[in-house]
Parts: structure tokens; C-alpha cells; sequence
């Protein structure tokens, strides 16, 4: 490695070939920190880079951003050290300079290495424009297993710093939940391992804010993930910090290898910190005590709720309590989010033609509005996707489900509504890739069940599509029941109770199902496999 310092225009245009490659183009947060720290040093400002500058002014943090609280730079230099050796050790090898970010400094070093090798690597990667997003179902599939390899580097953007939950500013209006992870100093190198993988992934989490080990807890809704190793094993204990209860406790084992350690994060996260999962339920038990209109975190709870359970009633309460926080606030990125998702659901519910296109249009705004605010949640994507998708723009909609994806592949919401989407305009694959996992998780995410059976159904697959149907809680959405009443075609007693149960929990659907297929985005050639069956059965509008 040669002594020479490279120029100011050297390192320039390594930071431009860093920033164009694949993996930092996956990642705006890390590109965001690089291209902020490499220049406030080159304009001679490096010795006075902290982390209140970087959070401020290259991670679109608020003015109270609290370092010793928040752990958004540390765990968002933690990446971007990982990104530059990736690059370093694969398409920049040939790099003639390289950008080095020291642990313990957020100032970056120059090096100068060699002369580029002609036709290297680097020259071709540099060179190769970036690749235009293939949807077709192989290499979609194929995306989602890589991903899961690789996470660590292919996550982009950090969600530790919360935007102000649902009625925050309410006197009783609980937070949204806090999580630190601790682990003994001398706990074993795959332990920290782990514990810094877990650390990536909660930190794309909308539902929980990772602290630092030593952050003071706050008074509501504080967690601690304890790691605490055995001789081959280590046990994992989630602890409300109010009380020091053990809300959730397992013994695991130590992981061996890279990927075992980003599975095994990977379950780890989504068990307790998806929407609706360990530590969702706990927070939502202790916020009963809470009288009223839902507040703060308690209003995204019901919200949540709703998506899981599709419920017309708690639809109209989380429409509700989001209306009031999208007033008080009109910075509340995460209210606006969730309550243009809401309303797309009501759009597609509610029986009401009229009704139906405004909900959509506010949606529409809502969801514009969420991501101006905050353009690097994956819930702002997720809005984007969901309103852009009612809307029937599925290209635009499938551009934001991949940003989504990529910020947050650890929730189960996401994955089992985007691969519905996939499904229903007739990319079965791209969405099975997303839902079989989830079809082969316990009984309490049977909203996918539904999506999953047209999956099979669409690829031929009638006793896998059957056996999906038959399984507890899948004929509880309108999908499964317009599938199941497809399927039963002229058997009269096949069909009674499905569409009893549709007119009873989706009237607005029943109504109309040939319209609500429409709504639902239905590919032509998914409604014409539907159609037939659903005439014989003589539940379409024209047909009764």
C-alpha cells in the first residue's frame, strides 16, 4: 500500500463509484453518512465530525437527537464500515484509492493504493450502468434468498430514530416501545456477533426504537433483549424495564457461520419485534389501562390490529384515533402512513362508490405527504406501494414495494401484502417467494393463507391450494372466501357458509365481487381462472 496521498479529485471519484455501486445504491442511509463525512473532510472539517452533526445533517434526524440515547450513527457506521469492506474485498479490489472509516472515529482516511488494473473489476463496475429492476419471477425469487445471506449489507436505511407516534403529545399517550441489547464484555466473539446483527435488524424496524446498551429506560414501553451465554448456547431474555418482568425467554444456540447468525437475528426479530409480535402484545396488555380514543403508541397498536385481523370495526376506531394524531401534528410522518393504509382497506371495503374514491384520493395525499417527511422509513414506502397499487399505477406501486423491502424484510406485513399483490396480478412466483415462509408460520399468520392458496391454485396446485383453505383462520379475508366460493362453483352447501361470511364481515365486497376484484387489482387473467366459478355459483351482482 503505497505512502502517497491521493488528491482531492482521486477521492471524489472513488466516493462517486462507491455511491453508484449496488450495494450502497441499496443503501441511502450508509451513502447519505459517506458522502457527508468524506466531504465535510475534505473541506478540512473532519476533526469536528460528531454524531450530532452526522444525524442532523446527513441522517435527517430531528434537533433533539440525544447520541446517548440513540444509537443511529453508531449502528449506521457499523454498516457502512461492512459496505466498505465488501467493496474493498469484491468489485473495488482494483481501486487505485480507498475510503477507510476507522472504528472509534467518524473521520474518514484516504489511501492510495495503485494504479487501477484496465478492464478490472472496478472498471467494469464503474462503467456498467445500474441495473434496471427485473420483476421477472426467477430472479425475484432469487433476490429475496440473497437478501437473507446477506442482509447485513443489503439493508439500507435506519429507523432508530422514531417519528412522533400517533397522539404522542397527549399527557397519558404512551411511546412507541424502546429496546436495548445487552450482553456481557467478555461474552463470546459469536454472542457480540450476534448481538450486532440483532442490532442492524431492529434498528429498520417502524415499531421499536433501539437504544444503546447504556441508555437510561425510559418510564413506558423500555425493553432489554439480555444475551447471556452458556457453554454452547446462550439464552435470550426480553425484560420490560418498568418492573424487570421476563416477558420472553429461550435457549439458543451459538450459530456457526455468517449466515446462521443473520438467520438466526433474522427469527429472532421478527418473533419479537414485528408488527404484532412479542413485544407488541406485551405493550399493548399494559396500554389496556389506557381509557378512550386510543393514543400515541396505543393508536398504531389498533391500527396493526386491524391489519391483522381485517376487522371492519377496528378499522373505523384506528381511522379514528390516526385522524385526530394527523391534525394535532402536522409533522407525524407515521400517522399519516398509517392512515393513508387504512384507508386504502376502506376503499376496498366500503360499500359506497363515492366514499371509495375520496378515501383513496386522501390516501393518495396522505402517503405523498408521509414520505416527504420521512423519505428513508419503510412504512412511507409502504404507503407509497399500497395507495400507488389501489390505484392501479403497479409499476410505480412495485418500485416502492421493493424500497420497503429493502428497508424492513424482517415484517410480515409487508412480505404477506406486497406478495399478495405480486400474486394478484398474476406474478406468482415473485409473490410466493414471499409467502410460502409465512404460510409455514403458526396460526396467527393466517391472513396470508388466502394469498398463498391462489398462489397454488394459480400454478395448478389444487390439494396445496385445499389444504391452505382448510387451515384455521384462512377463510377469515375476503381473498380465501371469494377463492373458496370460486371453488365451490354450483355446490350450493359448499358455498352458503363462505359467502354468509363475507356478507357478514365484508359487506361492502359482497356487494359487488366482481367490482371488489377491480379494487383488489386483480390481473385479468387471475379474474378469468375466479370468474367462471364464482358465476356457478351465483354470487356475482348480475348473476343474483
Amino acid at each position: 500500500m503505497s505512502t502517497r496521498q491521493p488528491d482531492r479529485s482521486e477521492i471524489e471519484a472513488e466516493l462517486a463509484r462507491l455511491l453508484a455501486s449496488p450495494d450502497f445504491a441499496k443503501n441511502p442511509g450508509a451513502s447519505s453518512f459517506l458522502k457527508f463525512v468524506v466531504e465535510e473532510t475534505l473541506e478540512g472539517r473532519g476533526d469536528r465530525l460528531k454524531a450530532f452533526t452526522i444525524a442532523t445533517q446527513a441522517l435527517e434526524r430531528k434537533d433533539d437527537f440525544d447520541a446517548r440515547l440513540d444509537s443511529a450513527v453508531r449502528v449506521q457506521a457499523l454498516r457502512l464500515r461492512r459496505l466498505l469492506d465488501a467493496w474493498y474485498e469484491g468489485p473495488g479490489a482494483d481501486s487505485p484509492v480507498r475510503i477507510q472509516l476507522t472504528r472509534g472515529t467518524y473521520k474518514p482516511v484516504f489511501v492510495y493504493v495503485s494504479a487501477p488494473v484496465a478492464g478490472g473489476p472496478a472498471a467494469e463496475a464503474a462503467a456498467a450502468p445500474a441495473a434496471a429492476p427485473d420483476r421477472s419471477l426467477r430472479r425475484y425469487a432469487g433476490a429475496v434468498g440473497l437478501a437473507l445471506s446477506i442482509f447485513l449489507f443489503a439493508l439500507f436505511g435506519l429507523m432508530t430514530e422514531p417519528a412522533s407516534p400517533p397522539g404522542a403529545s397527549s399527557a397519558n399517550a404512551p411511546p412507541i416501545p424502546s429496546l436495548r441489547i445487552e450482553r456481557a464484555e467478555d461474552a463470546p466473539k459469536t454472542l457480540t456477533e450476534v448481538a450486532q446483527a440483532l442490532e442492524v435488524d431492529f434498528s429498520a424496524l417502524d415499531t421499536v426504537i433501539l437504544r444503546k446498551p447504556d441508555a437510561d429506560p425510559a418510564t413506558v414501553n423500555a425493553y432489554a433483549l439480555a444475551l447471556r451465554p452458556l457453554e454452547k448456547s446462550y439464552v435470550a431474555e426480553l425484560v420490560r424495564l418498568s418492573d424487570r418482568t421476563i416477558v420472553w425467554a429461550e435457549q439458543l444456540p451459538l450459530p456457526e457461520g455468517a449466515g446462521a447468525i443473520a438467520r438466526q437475528a433474522r427469527e429472532l426479530t421478527q418473533r419479537l419485534g414485528d408488527a404484532y409480535g412479542v413485544i407488541d402484545v406485551d405493550a399493548l396488555r399494559l396500554l389496556n389501562k389506557f381509557d378512550g380514543m386510543p393514543r400515541g403508541f396505543n393508536c398504531t397498536l389498533t391500527a396493526f390490529t386491524f391489519l391483522k385481523t381485517q376487522s371492519t370495526d377496528r378499522m373505523r376506531v384506528a381511522r379514528e384515533c390516526l385522524e385526530i394524531a394527523v391534525a394535532a401534528n402536522p409533522r407525524d410522518d407515521d400517522a399519516r402512513a398509517m392512515l393513508a393504509i387504512a384507508l386504502v382497506y376502506y376503499y376496498i371495503y366500503a360499500p359506497l362508490e363515492s366514499e371509495r374514491e375520496a378515501a383513496l384520493a386522501r390516501a393518495e395525499k396522505l402517503a405523498k405527504e408521509a414520505f416527504d417527511l420521512a423519505p428513508r422509513r419503510a412504512r412511507s414506502y409502504f404507503a407509497r406501494f399500497i395507495t400507488a397499487f389501489a390505484a392501479g399505477r403497479y409499476e410505480e406501486a412495485f418500485s416502492a414495494a421493493r424500497g420497503a423491502l429493502a428497508l424492513n424484510d424482517n415484517s410480515t406485513l409487508f412480505a404477506r401484502v406486497i406478495g399478495t399483490a405480486y400474486v394478484v396480478r398474476g406474478e406468482v412466483e415473485a409473490g410466493m417467494a414471499l409467502l410460502t415462509p409465512l404460510a409455514n408460520l403458526p396460526g396467527e399468520y393466517a391472513a396470508a393463507l388466502g394469498a398463498a392458496a391462489l398462489g397454488h391454485e394459480l400454478r395448478g396446485e389444487k390439494r396445496e391450494a385445499a389444504q391452505l383453505l382448510a387451515r384455521p383462520g384462512a377463510s377469515e379475508r375476503p381473498l380465501a372466501l371469494i377463492l373458496q366460493l370460486s371453488l365451490c362453483g354450483a355446490d350450493a352447501d359448499c358455498a352458503r357458509d363462505p359467502f354468509a361470511e363475507l356478507r357478514r364481515n365484508f359487506p361492502g365486497i359482497a356487494a359487488d365481487i366482481g367490482s371488489a376484484l377491480d379494487r383488489m387489482g386483480l390481473a385479468e387473467p387471475v379474474k378469468a381462472r375466479l370468474l367462471p366459478g364464482l358465476r356457478a355459483a351465483k354470487v356475482l351482482a348480475a348473476e343474483r
